[in-house]
C-alpha cells in the first residue's frame, strides 16, 4: 500500500484515484462485520467500532470482550455456511483468510469481502489500521489513534532498524514441530518483529518458518530467544524448553535470555505488535 496515501486518508484528506483509496475503498454497508483475523478485531476495538462486529475467528482473543461474539472458526479454515448464518454485510479478513474456495463461495453470493494486505514492518501496521478505517469509514478515529499511539511507536521502530550500532542476535521460535524448534526466517512475522526491536535474526539466511537441526542451531548460536506462550506450553514448560537438546546448545539458553510472549500480540501485526517491539528492545538493552 502507498503509505503516504494511507496516512492522508486517515487524516481526512482525499487519496488520488488508483492509489490507496482503490486498494481499501469504503464499503456501502459496514454495519454487520464478520472478522477473520485477530489483528483486525483488535483494530476495530481500538477504533471504537466493536459494536459493528457480529462474529470473529478463533485468533480474535484480544480484548477479552471479543469472546462474547459467535465464532466462525479458524481464519484459514472457515466455512461459508457458518459465516453466512450471521448475516454479515461485510467480511473483513486478513490476507491469508481461507480456504480460497470458501472465500470464492462467499464472493459468489454477493457478500462484501475485504482482505487487508499485510506487511511485516512498522509501516505495514500503520497501513493496516488505515485500511480498516478507510473500509468502514472511521477516518477521524484512526487519525487520533495514529497521533496518540501508532506513529510515535512506528518511528521508534524505524529508528532502531536504521541504527548502525551492533545488534543483539537472536531467534524467534513459534513452537516445537516434531521435536524440532520451528524458527522464523525471512519473510515471516517473526523476522519482522525481531527487526522492529532492533535485533538481528540469527536465522536470517533461511526463508519462511523452518524446523532447525541441532547442527544448524550450534552454528547460529543465538544470544537470545523469543518464544510464544503456546510454544512453552507445548514444550512442557520453560525448564523443559531450556533442556531441549537443540535449544540447550545456545548461548541464549545457557544465559537464560529467553522471553515468552502471547503469540497474537507478538506476531499478529496489529497495534500491540508495535508495543512488543518497544518492550523487547528495552529488555535486550538490560544487562
Amino acid at each position: 500500500m502507498r503509505r503516504l496515501h494511507a496516512l492522508l486518508l486517515c487524516l481526512g484528506a482525499v487519496a488520488a484515484p488508483g492509489s490507496f483509496a482503490a486498494e481499501c475503498p469504503a464499503v456501502p454497508d459496514a454495519s454487520r462485520i464478520v472478522v477473520a483475523g485477530g489483528s483486525l478485531t483488535e483494530i476495530l476495538y481500538d477504533l471504537g467500532e466493536e459494536d459493528r462486529i457480529v462474529g470473529v475467528d478463533t485468533t480474535s482473543n484480544h480484548p477479552e470482550d471479543a469472546a462474547r461474539f459467535p465464532s466462525i472458526g479458524y481464519v484459514r479454515a472457515l466455512s461459508a455456511e457458518g459465516v453466512l448464518s450471521l448475516g454479515p454485510t461485510l467480511i473483513l479478513g486478513e490476507e491469508d483468510t481461507g480456504p480460497p474456495n470458501v472465500v470464492g463461495q462467499l464472493r459468489s453470493v454477493g457478500v462484501e469481502i475485504v482482505l487487508v494486505p499485510e506487511e511485516h514492518s512498522p509501516e505495514g501496521i500503520v497501513d493496516k489500521v488505515a485500511c480498516v478505517a478507510s473500509v468502514i469509514g472511521a477516518g477521524e478515529a484512526a487519525a487520533a489513534l495514529m497521533d496518540e499511539r501508532l506513529r510515535p511507536a512506528a518511528e521508534r521502530s524505524r529508528a532502531r532498524m536504521a541504527a548502525r550500532s551492533e545488534r543483539p542476535r537472536g531467534m524467534l521460535v513459534l513452537t516445537l514441530q516434531d521435536g524440532s524448534p520451528l524458527v522464523a526466517g525471512l519473510e515471516t512475522s517473526g523476522d519482522g518483529v525481531l527487526r522492529m526491536a532492533g535485533a538481528e535474526n540469527a536465522f536470517g539466511e533461511v526463508r519462511g518458518w523452518k524446523p532447525i537441526s541441532p547442527e544448524a542451531m550450534a552454528v547460529a548460536a543465538p544470544d537470545f530467544l523469543v518464544i510464544t506462550d503456546r510454544g512453552v506450553r507445548e514444550a512442557g514448560g520453560l525448564e523443559e524448553l531450556l533442556a531441549h537438546p537443540t535449544i540447550a546448545l545456545t548461548p541464549a539458553a545457557r544465559e537464560g535470555r529467553v522471553f515468552t510472549m502471547d503469540g497474537m500480540r507478538l506476531l499478529g501485526f496489529g497495534p500491540r505488535t508495535l508495543e512488543v517491539a518497544d518492550e523487547l528492545a528495552e529488555t535486550l538493552r538490560a544487562p
